[in-house]
């Protein structure tokens, strides 16, 4: 009787180890947050390839740009010097254009500006008058004729 009651232990065990993975496989798939779960993790790895792809459409337009402005600048100094190559060759010494080669200039340290210098005003009426009581324009009754009044001015009056 011990050897068959070994057995049975044996195929209860084996049958619960079964049961067990069976309802493990099963229980994730069938959960609720299972599909949902994998669907969110579908649309991420979609999401992030999208993006790495519009970062390299991003980087090949910003290098091709720069690619085409480094023979724009290329091409503008070749123009440039063509245009003083046959000005110097055309145009007589008086009469010709000086054209000094594309260099930065020489004289590059710029005199700082005192703060004490610089006198701050606000702006100046300057619209002509045909006499001097004639407001201006910044005024603010300029263009309202007879007893017209700004709008702030008529809202504060009494009645």
């Amino acid at each position: 009787m011990n050897a068959v009651s070994e057995d049975q232990l044996i195929a209860a065990l084996i049958g619960a180890v079964i049961g067990l993975v069976i309802g493990y496989v099963m229980g994730g798939r069938m959960a609720p947050g299972s599909q949902q779960t994998r669907e969110l993790e579908d649309e991420l790895q979609l999401a992030k390839a999208s993006h790495e792809r519009f970062e390299q459409r991003v980087n090949a337009h910003f290098a091709d740009t720069a690619s085409k402005l480094n023979a724009l600048t290329d091409n503008y100094r070749d123009v440039y010097a063509h245009i003083a190559s046959g000005a110097a060759d055309l145009c007589t010494q008086e009469g010709g254009a000086d054209f000094t080669a594309l260099t930065a200039p020489e004289n590059t340290a710029s005199e700082a500006i005192e703060a004490d210098s610089v006198v701050v005003e606000p702006p100046r009426d300057y619209a002509p008058k045909s006499s001097p009581d004639d407001p201006g324009v910044l005024n603010e009754r300029f263009g309202l004729e007879g007893d017209e009044s700004p709008p702030e001015e008529r809202s504060n009056r009494t009645v």
